[in-house]
C-alpha cells in the first residue's frame, strides 16, 4: 500500500544536510523525490568524514544518510536545455524545495516569482542558515555557525570550561524536521485554498526550537543558565548521567514515586540518605523547591553511590524499577544492536553499490492505514535523468544533449579539484 504522501511529487535541489533531510522525510513518506543535481552532484556525495577508508568511488555516509528513496537528474540549469528541463519538472511538481542561496536560485530564474508564475498550486520552500529576513539573510552557514549563534553552544560543557559543540549535527538536522513541517503544513493548506505558497525556515529558528524551554525561562526569570556538564542547566536535584566504578554511564532522570527512591537508596547500601525531607516528593527530586546548595550536594553523593556499583549490578537493579526514569549511555554500536530500536524498525540495513550492507537509520514513523514501503538505496548521480526527463516529455536529442553538457562539465570541474 503507498504511503500516506504517494500522490505528492517534489522536486529538489538542495545539498549537505538541512536540504536533503527534508527530503527525506517526503521520501520516506512515499513522495516522489526528484533530486536535481549539478554536473559534479551534491558535493556532500563526497565528504569522507572520519577515518573513512572505504574506496573513493563509494557513497559518502552523509549523502547516504539524507538521500535514501530519491532519484537523481543530473544536467546543468545554467544551460538553457537545463533550465528547460527544470521548469518542465516544477510545471506539473506539488513541492520545490531549495537550501540554495537566494542569489543562486534567481541566477538559475527558479526564484519564487518566476517559479509561482509556472505553477500557482506548487509549494515552493527555502531554508537557510539564519532566516529570511534580517541583515545575515544571506550569509553562509554549516551546521556548527548555527549552533554558534543559536546558543546551544554556550550552555553546553562544564561551568569551569568553554562553551562546546553538542556531538551530533543538531542545527541541520533540526532545521530539516521544521523545514519538512513546513512543507507538509503548506500542502495541507493548498487543500483548502486551492494555492501552493513560499515556505521559509532556518537552522537558527530551529536551534531556538530547540531550546524555548531554557530560553523562556532566561527570558522570564533574569536568571542565566550555566553549563552543567553531566546535568542539565535548569533541572537542580540528582538528574544527570553517573559513572559507575567500571567506567560505564547512566542517566538518572527521576524516581517518580517514595517507594522507588527508598528501594533506590536500599540498594545504595545508604538507606537513611531517602529520609531526607529534602527530597520527599517527586517534584522536589526534579528540582522544585530546592536550592542550589541542595542540588550540589545530591549530585555530589548521587555520583559516589554510582561509583560504589558496577554498569551489571546498577542495570539489574534499575532495569527491575518501572518507577525510575533511567537509561545506560549507549555509544552508536549499542544503538544499532538496540532490541528497542531495532523493533521498531528505527535501525534498518541497505545494502549499496561499492560499498555492500551497511546499517542506517530507518522512517521513524508508523501509519497502519497508509504504511510506508521498504526503504531504496540513494541514488548513483544522474541515475534517473533519462527516465525522469523522457517521461515528462523531453525529446531524446535534448536528453542526450543535458547529459553530453553535464559530463563535460563533471569532468571540467574534476580536472580543476583532482591532479591528474
Amino acid at each position: 500500500m503507498p504511503g500516506p504522501l504517494s500522490h505528492i511529487t517534489a522536486v529538489e535541489m538542495t545539498v549537505a544536510i538541512q536540504g536533503p533531510g527534508a527530503g527525506l522525510f517526503l521520501a520516506d513518506m512515499g513522495a516522489t523525490v526528484i533530486k536535481v543535481e549539478p554536473p559534479i552532484g551534491d558535493p556532500s556525495r563526497y565528504h569522507r568524514g572520519v577515518r573513512n577508508e572505504l574506496p573513493q568511488t563509494a557513497m559518502s555516509s552523509q549523502f547516504v544518510a539524507v538521500n535514501r528513496g530519491k532519484q537523481s537528474v543530473c544536467l546543468d540549469v545554467h544551460t538553457p536545455e537545463g533550465r528547460s528541463a527544470v521548469q518542465e519538472l516544477l510545471k506539473s511538481a506539488d513541492v520545490f524545495l531549495s537550501n540554495y542561496r537566494r542569489q543562486a536560485l534567481e541566477r538559475m530564474g527558479l526564484d519564487y516569482a518566476s517559479v509561482a508564475a509556472l505553477n500557482d498550486r506548487l509549494v515552493y520552500a527555502t531554508v537557510n542558515g539564519f532566516g529570511p529576513l534580517g541583515p545575515d539573510a544571506d550569509k553562509a552557514m554549516l551546521d556548527g555557525a548555527a549552533i554558534a549563534r543559536g546558543g546551544l553552544a554556550a550552555i553546553t560543557g562544564t561551568e569551569d570550561g568553554g562553551p562546546m559543540a553538542p556531538g551530533g549535527t543538531v542545527a541541520d538536522n533540526t532545521g530539516a524536521m521544521q523545514f519538512a513541517l513546513g512543507i507538509v503544513t503548506a500542502l495541507l493548506a493548498r487543500e483548502r485554498t486551492g494555492k501552493g505558497q513560499h515556505v521559509q525556515t532556518s537552522a537558527l529558528g530551529a536551534q531556538m526550537w530547540l531550546q524555548q524551554w531554557e530560553m523562556t525561562h532566561e527570558w522570564m526569570t533574569g536568571t542565566h543558565l550555566k553549563r552543567s556538564g553531566a546535568h542539565h542547566p535548569n533541572i537542580l536535584g540528582p538528574y544527570g548521567i553517573y559513572r559507575t566504578s567500571d567506567g560505564a554511564h547512566f542517566l538518572f532522570a527521576v524516581a517518580l514515586t517514595n517507594e522507588a527512591w527508598d528501594a533506590f537508596w536500599v540498594f545504595a547500601d545508604d538507606p537513611a540518605f531517602a529520609l531526607d525531607p529534602t527530597w520527599d516528593k517527586p517534584g522536589k527530586r526534579l528540582g522544585t523547591g530546592v536550592t542550589q546548595e541542595d542540588s550540589d550536594v545530591i549530585q555530589e553523593r548521587m555520583r559516589e553511590v554510582f561509583a560504589s556499583k558496577t554498569a551489571a549490578q546498577w542495570q539489574a537493579f534499575l532495569g527491575g524499577q518501572q518507577d525510575i526514569i533511567f537509561e545506560r549511555i549507549q555509544n552508536y554500536d549499542d544503538v544499532r544492536d538496540d532490541p528497542q530500536a531495532l523493533a521498531n524498525g528505527y535501525v534498518q540495513e541497505m545494502d549499496l553499490p561499492v560499498t555492500g550492507k551497511t546499517h542506517i537509520v530507518g522512517n521513524l514513523m508508523r501509519f497502519d492505514k497508509t504504511p510506508v514501503d521498504e526503504l531504496v538505496r540513494p541514488p548513483l548521480l544522474g541515475e534517473h535523468t533519462a527516465e525522469v526527463l523522457r517521461a515528462y516529455g523531453v525529446e531524446e536529442d535534448t536528453i542526450a544533449a543535458i547529459n553530453e553538457r553535464a559530463e563535460q562539465e563533471r569532468n571540467r570541474l574534476l580536472a580543476m579539484l583532482i591532479d591528474t
